[in-house]
């Protein structure tokens, strides 16, 4: 269309449209700074507050006197080798950090920023439904990523280069190494992780694009497992699992989906400790249901996903996404997030 500075709707479309673009990155920036601020409070007190609280409560537990210091009780612990190598020490630590954390994180978000996610807790009836509909969809991605970041380490490994991995491997196993390590990697953790990477994303920046949120969700959630197979599988689950939560405005499918592909992804730490019978005809069994079930989703109700339309923004999706990426704070727990999982990295290769 011709523009005819004189023309005064179009000076006046054009004023308005300023005014919008402006008022949205204004928003934009608050939002982001308060998820910025969130994810970096979230890390601090869990990988610092917490952990050196649980440091302190478990030595002093385990000497009968009061270590307050956090080099007090990181020293005392440092000679009980038995202890801290121990699955139940490691698993019930996460237990505590995790649940603190998302606890004190959840209350920070709801009563100093004013962050009200209480929309994507709302349960209904058809959200099991939904959560086992895509759940296979899910397993099947993170399996054929996983294969093909295995084909990666094995060529990078041919080159003397080694990608550190996760490993939940059940060490000295007792009744209450399986509890703990049940209810953190079954439980807990899912729960807290959908509550922080769906549920407080979703909420900040669904409002500029249901896409850049769900993408944005995906990808932190990926970079928060601090290393690159874990990373990059889990991002490409997330993307599905985040456009679940957004069809069904709720998050409560996608703990479901959590529960249970943790499930599958640890049947071998549960199944080697229990010593199960037939546990490799069993996961094999399970591999080729999630295969055609997935494959059969994706093919027949794919397109559901893909049909999630973004609501009305004034800036095109690249302003947007470059709003996200420019922010201050976002900036900074990209770069903490980053540094621990180069660190890492440089670690796994001395």
């Amino acid at each position: 269309m011709y523009y005819d500075p004189n023309d005064p709707q179009q000076a006046l479309y054009n004023t308005v449209y300023a005014q919008a673009v402006r008022n949205e990155k204004r928003a934009m920036f608050i939002g982001c700074a308060k998820l910025g601020a969130l994810l970096l409070i979230y890390n601090i007190l869990t990988t610092y507050v917490f952990r050196y609280i649980y440091y302190a409560a478990v030595a002093s537990v385990h000497s009968g006197r009061v270590y307050l210091l956090p080099s007090q009780s990181v020293g005392y612990l440092a000679e009980q080798e038995e202890l801290i190598y121990s699955t139940s020490f490691a698993m019930g630590g996460n237990l505590a950090i995790v649940a603190a954390g998302v606890i004190t994180l959840l209350l920070i978000a709801r009563f100093a920023m004013r962050v009200d996610m209480r929309e994507l807790l709302h349960p209904e009836g058809r959200h099991i439904g939904q959560a086992f509909k895509w759940l296979p969809l899910c397993v099947l991605l993170n399996t054929v990523i996983s294969i093909g970041i295995g084909y990666l380490e094995s060529y990078l490994s041919s080159y003397g280069v080694t990608l550190p991995d996760a490993d939940f491997s059940i060490s000295r196993p007792t009744t209450l190494a399986l509890v703990l390590q049940f209810s953190y990697v079954i439980v807990i953790g899912p729960i807290a992780e959908e509550l922080i990477y769906r549920g407080l994303i979703l909420t900040l920046l669904k409002p500029y694009g249901r896409w850049l949120a769900v993408f944005f969700s995906a990808l932190f959630f990926g970079i928060m497992h601090g290393n690159i197979p874990q990373a990059v599988s889990a991002f490409g689950s997330a993307l599905v699992m985040g456009a679940v939560a957004i069809r069904c405005n709720s998050i409560v499918p996608t703990i479901i989906i959590h529960i249970f592909n943790n499930v599958i992804a640890s049947y071998y730490d549960f199944a080697d400790v229990i010593g199960w019978g037939y546990s490799d005809e069993i996961f094999m069994v399970i591999q080729i249901l999630v295969f055609l079930i997935g494959s059969f989703v994706l093919l027949v109700y794919g397109w559901q996903i893909t049909a999630v339309k973004d609501g009305q923004c004034a800036m095109p999706i690249g302003q947007r996404l470059g709003q996200v990426f420019k922010n201050p704070l976002i900036i900074a727990y990209l770069v903490y997030e980053l540094y621990f999982l180069i660190r890492a990295i440089v670690e796994a290769n001395r």
